[in-house]
């Protein structure tokens, strides 16, 4: 296995040139293959003025502080290798951009392979065709900003700048999204509804019967909260609702394409059944608030809601027609189109076929696949020394970042061939691992490692690689998966799944002490299951009965309530799954694990993980305090009305304090300065670098201990075109995997289309221009 080489084209952004019908003159492929240089188009990358302000996340300079990891020297603009891609790739972007009526493009794939880059340049070719186009990113990590150069946050379309184009991009703010929630419930921030008169009739009349110990004990369940916590995932799916708000509305009827650029698979798998999640959960919230209605002003005091509930409901149930529409929008074959994006990997293959099964499963339209960073058989010499020079803006970042400068470096060399199986992992861990492994390996008897980042910067090979490494130390090692769509069990060659540890089997002779673990989102759902299984409204019943309230008890009866605690929300399966993980290695048959690693889900998503037990500890404490609540009201009228003992055993409620205790172990362990660590996995790009800045942020404002960054895939001094060539036969044998995934479900029923591997970043309209034309043909 030999060491070096990489990915990417680059270029920023600025002016473009257009005809008089507004649309971007061609750029000619022929002077850009002598290799000419992009300077005059592309003035912020080559150092010259540029017009347009860079995007606050992106560096406006390049420092020597690079120069400790490799020398320093100035980034190109250079030539693209050109690839011929297969004929039956022809002819696709006639067929995208055939017909004025709106349609919707959605490209997703596994993480790291180029899926904004691929996105942004089909948008900038179809608006260069005449096509009124926006790129919206649902991403909840954006690059999209960062591959525009121009900053395209804060939830609304915004014109791109220094271009004639007509292309609008928007990153979505999932914050704004559950504002609108919140209003649209007519509640605040704080879950805490209006009415206080009303809850104050409440407490008089039941003063007035001389039961006001049992309207406190009520009232202290704060109903009202039940219907104005949103679950997580809600927003990504209003704000999906939101872009179809967006081009439905007259000032957006313009837009005849729309191309989203979407999280990786696991996430938007996800993000394509929340549609179905949501409508449930509204359907849910509309009929309790329409059965208030009707109810007496008591009942409504319980929830703090006033006398009307119609404005609420209106609100809601628009909010439920766009989640429908969304639904409807995925599915539907004359408007939208689902585009598959991998790299010619084992592992990029094997991801996107379980990614086109489920699309399959869903009937979500889908006929084409393209295969990105294909290296050309012109890619030489010359194509490694721009791609080293290419990188140290990207290292400067690194070593200049507030949030980074203090971290150790780790810096991991590109490999010409894939890191799959534990020969590889081995030799690879070997060489990553070397110079820090004995400060990492220091301390705690036990010590937990969570790996996290950009997608497809190789946290899979990574923490792999690093738990090998602790296991040929003699170390009991568990290496775990948290991300929706696993390749752990591609990377060990060996199927991992089932949601119990499994014994990794070595063919070096050795009996390593590693086991290997894909955490199983639906054991976890069945879990969640059964721990509210008993609810249902049983319990809520029981305990109204008791009340010996008459038409009040059965007017809270009628509300259903225990239909708004049966539905587990996505998202809740991941952070069940990891507290499953804490609990069982707190048992004795687990107790000889001295070392955990976590291979994460891309940034977004890890993010949204580790501060997941705070909610959820939050929402189980919510449903620990009504089941508390309800069995203390439940012993106080059994007690004066029918003579029941208190203190009456409740198991759900027992399981319900056992999975928030799970919850507040998960929350600790993370934020553990002396048995755990954060160790960022980035390559060396200008976007991924940038993501790594905001995700360091983000944990050290989180208070997860982060003492470790990975800069992956470097290309070495001593590369050389032979490096290539092993890399293109490795390719090979990856392409010719995916031709064998027949079958009416197969890869091999998609069209292929092929993308060159670039020697600089696509960044910025002139690269994105210059790069759509090879790729979208």
């Amino acid at each position: 296995m030999a060491l070096a080489s990489g990915p990417r084209l680059g270029s920023a952004r600025g002016q473009t040139r257009s005809d008089a019908s507004g649309r971007v003159a061609p750029r000619s492929q022929s002077r850009a293959c002598r290799g000419a240089s992009f300077a005059s188009e592309v003035p912020a990358h080559c150092g010259a003025a540029s017009s347009v302000k860079p995007h606050p996340r992106l560096p406006a300079t390049t420092s020597a502080a690079a120069a400790p990891l490799l020398s320093r020297g100035p980034a190109p603009c250079a030539a693209v290798p050109t690839v011929v891609t297969p004929d039956n790739a022809t002819g696709v972007f006639e067929e995208l951009s055939a017909g004025q009526q709106r349609k919707y493009i959605m490209i997703s794939g596994k993480g790291g392979v180029g899926k904004t880059s691929l996105s942004a340049s089909l948008a900038v070719k179809l608006a260069a065709a005449g096509h009124t186009t926006l790129v919206v990113s649902t991403d909840p990590a954006h690059s999209l900003s960062d591959s525009l150069a121009q900053d395209v946050s804060g939830g609304k379309p915004v014109l791109l700048e220094g271009t004639d184009l007509p292309l609008w991009g928007l990153e979505i703010d999932p914050e704004e999204a559950k504002r609108e929630f919140f209003e649209g419930n007519g509640a605040g921030q704080d879950g805490e509804a209006a009415g206080p008169s009303a809850a104050s009739q409440v407490s008089d009349f039941m003063n007035r019967m001389g039961m006001g110990f049992v309207i406190d004990q009520l009232k202290e369940l704060k109903l009202g909260e039940l219907l104005n916590t949103p679950p997580p995932g809600l927003d990504e799916a209003v704000a999906i609702a939101k872009v179809v708000q967006f081009v439905q509305a007259a000032e957006y009827a313009r837009f005849s394409r729309i191309v989203f650029d979407t999280a990786p698979t696991g996430h938007t798998l996800r993000l394509l059944a929340l549609p179905d999640f949501v409508d449930a959960s509204l359907a849910k919230v509309i009929r309790l608030r329409k059965k208030l209605n009707g109810a007496t002003s008591v009942v409504r005091g319980l929830f703090g809601a006033g006398e009307s509930q119609d404005e609420a409901v209106e609100k809601l149930e628009l909010l439920q027609q766009r989640v429908r529409m969304v639904k409807s929008l995925f599915r539907d074959k004359t408007q939208t189109e689902f585009i598959i994006a991998t790299i010619p990997t084992y592992l990029g293959v094997n991801e996107s076929s379980r990614l086109l099964h489920a699309l399959r499963a869903e009937h979500i339209p889908c006929k084409r696949i393209i295969v990105n960073q294909i290296v050309g058989p012109q890619q030489g010499d010359a194509y490694l020394r721009l791609k080293m020079k290419d990188q140290i803006a990207a290292l400067e970042m690194v070593a200049n970042d507030p949030g980074l400068r203090p971290l150790r470096k780790v810096i991991a060399p590109m490999v010409d061939v894939e890191v799959r199986g534990v020969p590889a992992l081995t030799y690879f861990g070997n060489v990553v691992w070397k110079d820090v492994y004995d400060q990492m390996n220091s301390g705690a008897d036990r010590k937990y490692f969570l790996l996290g980042g950009k997608g497809g910067v190789g946290k899979t090979s990574c923490s792999s690689s690093l738990a090998v490494h602790f296991a040929a130390d003699g170390l009991a090692t568990l290496v775990v998966s948290t991300d929706p769509a696993h390749s752990l069990s591609d990377a060990f060659d060996q199927d991992l799944s089932g949601g119990n540890p499994v014994k990794i089997s070595s063919p070096l002779g050795t009996d390593l002490p590693l086991w290997g673990l894909q955490l199983d989102p639906e054991q976890a759902k069945a879990e969640l299951r059964e721990v509210l299984a008993d609810d249902g409204g049983k319990k809520l019943n029981e305990t109204l009965d008791g009340l010996g309230l008459g038409v009040i008890s059965e007017q809270l009866k009628e509300l259903q309530l225990g239909e708004l605690l049966d539905t587990p929300p996505p998202g809740v399966d991941e952070a069940i799954a990891i507290a499953k993980v804490v609990q069982f290695l707190k048992a004795p048959e687990y107790a000889h694990f001295k070392r955990i690693v976590f291979d994460t889900a891309p940034t977004g998503h890890t993010l949204r993980l580790l501060s997941l037990p705070d909610f959820l500890d939050a929402s189980i404490g919510k449903l620990v305090r009504l089941r508390q609540k309800l069995s203390a009201a439940t012993s106080a009228v059994k007690n004066l009305f029918s003579g029941g003992q208190a203190g009456e055993e409740d198991v759900a409620l027992q399981r319900l304090e056992a999975l928030q205790a799970r919850m507040e172990d998960a929350k600790a362990l993370f934020r553990n300065q002396k048995t755990t660590e954060f160790i960022i996995v980035t390559i060396p790009t200008v976007m991924a670098t940038a993501e790594s800045c905001r995700l360091a942020a983000a944990l050290q404002h989180e208070g997860i201990p982060l003492k470790t960054i990975i800069v992956n895939q470097v290309v070495q001094a001593n590369a050389t075109d032979k490096f290539l060539t092993a890399r293109r036969a490795d390719q090979a044998r990856a392409l010719h995997h995916l031709e064998e995934d027949t079958g009416p479900d197969g890869l091999a029923s998609l069209q292929l289309i092929k993308a060159p591997l670039c020697d600089l970043e696509v960044r910025g309209v002139p690269a994105l221009t210059y790069f759509g034309n090879v790729v979208w043909k």
